[in-house]
């Protein structure tokens, strides 16, 4: 299923969630058998030890594995109501049992665990359909001080379809003029250019200094 695909793209499974939801581990499998309709249908969800997830219902009449729900081509009312029942179940399961990480840079990680230290600030995630960006605000006024964003070097203008991790951040238009040079630093990418800069996080700018601007950024009400 997509959605389910892009889903588990977006989180890092917990496997001591897995146990406490009643996940069993054998041989660094975990698996989860559970009834998902009482007398008709059961359902058996499997994580291997690097995240990668199985899932199958069975069919209590014949006892074998019930494919249509994972057919597409599979219509009609009957298939629609379990296959429904099945998504909604694998969705408890994974947003239960893991964890956002959308970002995969070192440094974005480092992003988050700095401004959840310092500013008791989490990543939110505004738009279903753009799991890739997420916001700081103030808790204050909820006004923007920093954006994490991954996308495509080419947005930024460079020759790569490589996908990075972004912050941006509000700074002065004096010191944006100064600093911008379209290798590390950009002029505010889906922000207004001259309040905004984007910075790649891919090292070629230290986290010092990354910090050092979102500080900047945050004191700019």
């Amino acid at each position: 299923m997509d959605e389910i695909e892009k889903l588990l793209k977006t989180r890092k499974i917990d496997f001591n969630k897995l146990k406490q939801y009643g996940f069993v581990e054998k041989n660094k499998i975990y698996e989860y058998k559970t009834a998902l309709i009482p007398d008709e249908f059961d359902i058996i969800v499997t994580f291997s030890n690097d995240g990668n997830l199985d899932a199958k219902v069975i069919d209590l009449m014949s006892n074998d594995e019930y494919l249509p729900v994972k057919i597409s081509e599979a219509v009609g009312e009957y298939v629609g109501k379990i296959r429904e029942i099945y998504k909604n179940k694998l969705i408890e399961i994974i947003m239960k049992c893991s964890k956002i990480e959308v970002f995969k840079s070192n440094q974005a990680k480092q992003v988050i665990e700095y401004v959840k230290e310092k500013y008791d600030n989490e990543p939110e995630f505004l738009w279903e359909k753009f799991a890739g960006n997420a916001v700081f605000r103030h808790k204050e006024n909820n006004k923007w001080y920093a954006v994490l964003l991954t996308i495509s070097k080419r947005k930024l203008g460079i020759d790569s379809d490589e996908i990075v991790d972004v912050i941006d951040l509000k700074a002065l238009p004096e010191d944006i003029e100064k600093i911008v040079d379209n290798n590390s630093y950009f002029l505010g990418y889906h922000m207004n250019k001259k309040h905004w800069l984007t910075i790649i996080l891919d090292g070629s700018v230290s986290i010092e200094n990354i910090f050092d601007f979102i500080d900047m950024s945050y004191k700019m009400k």
